[in-house]
């Protein structure tokens, strides 16, 4: 899956680490106070990162340490210290759960260790963040508007980052369990990502290799999305290859069919896409409920559903075998049952069209034919 990495990363370091979100509270008296006046004072940067190291270690519970690890942080980044990056910025985001700029550096430090389980808990938790600082107020102070304003365009662009991230994670991601739940993650947070179609076109063509694991994940993913076209046709196509509960093989094509009917475009696929899959799923599922009603001796049913596939199945030439041999055996059977010569005349053509493809059915459309020459009379 190719996905467009948006240009935030340099974003993330000199943008987001720029202005002081947190407000000093000195008392110059105290211990702590003097602490923090030394380093606001020190001009080395060596001395400046002692100080405020020392201040973590002995008043971690004093009302400015969310500040000291504000200073702290840009720090460790810039020195690719990625472990005091994530200890940092947890710490941090637990006295400030809307500190996106913090989020944010913990989410590359867990990218740059490539830790897949550190990167998907700091997207979330950016993501979160980033939802959160959107909705503070514009301030009333002149003076701060323009930090407002970075902080507001850099939750957005944390945002698109992070849905970024778990859409990749959930593209790579080789245990088909995690990839469910980082789809599932993704779809509750964003319906409308632009990056979910791309996922799981990806996850589709990579279970096709695997059948059973991908029943087993399209049954888990229907008890969360019902109306799941794809997870529907897979466990029918499951059943029909199977042809050991032809029941449920109806309960799912006949539910593609209703959902399909029903459903609109799904935004980042193209109207042509769209139509595509939708006479695709539509001729298999039409295929399946009227070869299965065939089998049940439902003529009638199994001759409507299997004519309203015909179109979208031309291209696979084993379908339309089976489907012309069904049609067949239907109109034969529905012109004794109504004494109808022209039902025979139709099923006379459509065992023709049978005969006509190699394959298992030829023989079966022969011995029609013959059937049909001898009860009524027909070429």
């Amino acid at each position: 899956m190719k996905l467009v990495v948006p240009a935030l990363a340099v974003l993330f370091v000199t943008t987001a680490l720029g202005a002081d979100r947190h407000k000093l509270d000195i008392d110059p008296e105290s211990e702590d106070g003097i602490l923090l006046q030394r380093i606001q004072q020190e001009p080395l940067a060596e001395r400046k990162l002692a100080f405020l190291e020392k201040y973590v270690d002995q008043y971690p519970k004093a009302t400015s340490i969310a500040w000291v690890y504000e200073q702290l942080l840009p720090i460790y980044v810039a020195a690719k210290q990625w472990d005091k990056v994530l200890g940092t910025a947890q710490s941090l985001l637990e006295l400030d759960a809307a500190d996106v700029d913090s989020a944010s550096a913990a989410l590359r430090a867990a990218e740059a260790q490539k830790d897949p389980e550190l990167t998907r808990k700091y997207a979330v938790a950016s993501w979160d963040a980033a939802a959160k600082a959107v909705l503070v107020q514009r301030p009333a102070d002149p003076d701060d508007v323009a930090d407002w304003t970075r902080q507001i365009e850099f939750a957005k662009q944390a945002s698109a980052y992070s849905e970024y991230v778990l859409a990749s994670q959930a593209a790579l991601e080789p245990n088909s369990q995690r990839k469910a739940e980082l789809v599932q993650t993704l779809e509750q947070r964003s319906p409308q990502s632009k990056y979910l179609a791309a996922v799981k076109r990806n996850i589709r063509i990579r279970e096709e290799a695997n059948p059973t694991r991908a029943f087993a994940m399209a049954e888990r993913g229907l008890a969360t999305d019902p109306n799941n076209e794809d997870y529907l046709m897979r466990i029918a196509n499951h059943y029909m290859s199977r042809e050991d509960d032809l029941s449920k093989v109806l309960t799912y094509s006949l539910r593609v069919l209703e959902v399909l009917e029903k459903k609109r475009k799904p935004e980042g696929v193209t109207a042509e896409e769209w139509e595509k899959k939708k006479a695709r799923y539509t001729g298999g599922a039409n295929w399946m409920v009227g070869v299965v009603y065939g089998k049940q001796a439902r003529y009638g049913l199994s001759d409507r559903y299997l004519r309203a596939a015909l179109d979208q199945i031309q291209d696979d030439a084993q379908l339309l075998a089976a489907a012309y041999f069904y049609l067949g055996y239907d109109n034969y059977a529905l012109a004794g049952q109504l004494r109808d010569k022209a039902r025979a005349v139709e099923a006379a053509k459509f065992s023709k069209l049978c005969l006509a493809i190699e394959g298992p059915f030829q023989p079966l459309a022969q011995k029609n034919l013959e059937v049909l020459r001898n009860d009524f009379n027909v070429e």
